[in-house]
């Protein structure tokens, strides 16, 4: 018996176009001996769902591998609804990106065969990030991320206003349109769209990047991952906090948001020549050359 007995399949609900990729995954999972179960808010056709159709919640307990097919949007949602279940996850990549869904769709066979039968694969940690508000002393909130925390004016467009805090020290006092609290894993997306560093996976740090601060000295600041950052809200209309950009919580002024280190991490489970370096060329197009 192999060491994946039990593997499901999750995939992007009401995308028809992933069922030819998800039947064939199924195929595969039969075809090395073990049992798959198919998350049933992906839409089979009847005649295929019989015993692999689960509700996957339910069947938690028994599962020791999920396969998530679609794109990172994907993965970010199943990282956070799973990860106090210590399940490995492995991606395979039908988005635009595929920064944590590294495998691509048309190598699904060999890399799979490889992965669960051969057991080549290397097995990675990722940590994630939560967020607690409390308003007038209690708490109303609480969500992880893998990806990053966003803190962010509303569509009014004003500038909202807070200080910061690291470890009960004042940080500073801040008016912009927001602030991210980034993972390594979300390094590469919205932060390093607003100008934040890239982070290797593997180091043990949260980066804090202003969103268009008012004063030009603010920049963005990487601290150790085991401290403690509080953001008390003092004003901004409309303020929401975003956790994945997936879901989001109305921040009113007083508002006290705390953020840390997720104490699980997610486990990511990546083909024999997976390269982070290699990715960051490829997805970032770092092998260009200039004309």
């Amino acid at each position: 018996m192999h060491k994946f007995s039990n593997i499901a399949i999750i995939a992007r609900p009401n995308s028809g176009h992933l069922e030819q990729y998800v039947l064939q995954i199924v195929a595969l999972i039969l075809e090395f001996g073990a049992t798959p179960f198919v998350d049933n808010q992906f839409e089979l056709p009847k005649e295929f769902q019989q015993y692999t159709y689960s509700d996957i919640e339910a069947v938690l307990p028994q599962l020791n591998l999920i396969i998530v097919i679609g794109g990172d949007g994907t993965m970010l949602s199943i990282a956070r609804k799973l990860v106090q279940h210590n399940i490995p996850l492995i991606g395979i990549n039908q988005g635009k990106l595929g920064f944590v869904t590294d495998i691509a769709i048309d190598e699904i066979a060999p890399t799979l065969k490889a992965m669960i039968c051969q057991q080549e694969f290397i097995a990675e940690e990722r940590s994630l990030i939560t967020a607690t508000i409390k308003r007038e002393n209690q708490n109303i909130y609480y969500s992880h991320a893998l990806n990053d925390i966003v803190l962010s004016r509303g569509a009014i467009g004003s500038m909202i206003e807070f200080s910061m805090y690291i470890d009960n020290e004042m940080v500073c006092s801040q008016k912009s349109d927001g602030l991210i609290f980034a993972t390594p894993t979300g390094s590469t997306a919205y932060s390093l769209a607003a100008g934040g560093p890239i982070l290797h996976p593997n180091s043990k740090v949260i980066s804090i990047v202003p969103l268009c601060p008012q004063s030009m000295s603010n920049r963005p600041i990487v601290v150790n991952d085991d401290v403690t950052i509080q953001v008390n809200m003092i004003s901004g209309k409309e303020a929401v906090i975003h956790s994945d950009g997936q879901e989001y919580l109305s921040i009113n002024n007083g508002d006290v948001i705390t953020i840390s280190k997720s104490v699980q991490p997610i486990i990511l489970l990546h083909p024999k020549n997976y390269s982070y370096y290699t990715t960051l060329r490829n997805k970032l197009h770092w092998a260009k050359r200039l004309s």
